[in-house]
């Protein structure tokens, strides 16, 4: 399945890393930007009404084209495009904000279907 190539719109990923403070406490912070096409629309539905509960305001859907493969790391699948554009649970999504600022969505949820398919939570 395709998607409708006047839907597409430019978002921007940062890739999620856990850093340590000076007192050895852990956080997350988020690399440079890489941006990708893709169409995002709000969550909705009978089962993300079952899934998600009352935080399905806050849940957003997102689809991106393109040829991917599946790259096992530690506990986690990489997503791996051959544009170069790697996702993962947990990294940040800049929808509604400049790439340059915190992301304001997270990714929660990767189903490996064509085109690749995410579920987006607000942070």
């Amino acid at each position: 399945m395709r998607i409708k190539q006047s839907r597409l719109k430019i978002y921007y990923v940062r890739r999620a890393v856990s850093k340590k403070d000076s007192e050895k406490n852990t956080y997350i912070d988020y690399l440079p930007a890489t941006l990708f096409s893709g169409v995002v629309w709000p969550a909705s539905g009978k089962l993300q009404a079952e899934i998600y509960g009352q935080r399905l305001a806050s849940i957003m859907n997102c689809k991106i084209n393109g040829l991917y493969s599946i790259q096992p790391e530690r506990n986690k699948n990489n997503y791996v495009f051959q544009s170069g554009l790697v996702l993962c649970e947990g990294d940040g999504v800049c929808v509604y904000v400049p790439p340059d600022a915190q992301p304001d969505y997270k990714i929660v949820s990767i189903k490996p279907y064509d085109p690749l398919y995410m579920e987006l939570e607000k942070l």
